[in-house]
């Protein structure tokens, strides 16, 4: 898991230096305008989630995690908080291939990263994270979904 400030993105570009200059060139266009929907940086290997959504609860059944992409989590508006923490016990809604996409109850939060703008989270599968939670106020949420052969992994 990689907390920073935005300013800071490109420190990080060596971990993956071909996604990096594509995500880069979508945040210089981001605004706090920028419409909800899909944005395809390079087909299933980088692509943003443009949300629109209100932050919630924290649900503890509800601990995301991914075994194919990482997260690049950030807010244009509003903010939230993101809640870190181990994969510990049996899924509450079993892992789905096609979504990269699974759920385990939330124990023990090690990290609870504030999200506003300005600052971004990067999360790498298995790393445990409940997003969104807040007091229910509006946050225009993007999340950047890095495939792992991006990084010269493959799983």
């Amino acid at each position: 898991m990689i907390y920073d400030r935005l300013e800071n993105f490109a420190d990080y570009a060596a971990l993956a230096p071909e996604a990096w200059s594509k995500i880069a060139a979508f945040f210089s266009t981001l605004k706090e305008n920028t419409p909800p929907g899909r944005y395809e940086l390079d087909g299933d290997k980088i692509y943003v989630n443009v949300n629109d959504t209100h932050s919630h609860e924290a649900f503890p059944e509800k601990l995301e995690y991914h075994v194919k992409y990482a997260d690049i989590q950030l807010v244009a508006s509003g903010a939230e908080a993101v809640l870190c923490g181990p994969l510990d016990g049996e899924d509450t809604t079993p892992y789905s291939a096609e979504k990269d996409c699974g759920f385990k109850m939330l124990g023990k939060t090690d990290v609870s990263a504030q999200l506003y703008p300005g600052v971004f989270l990067l999360l790498f599968p298995g790393e445990g994270h409940l997003p969104d939670v807040g007091d229910g106020s509006r946050v225009l949420k993007v999340v950047v979904k890095v495939a792992l052969e991006c990084f010269g992994c493959v799983k």
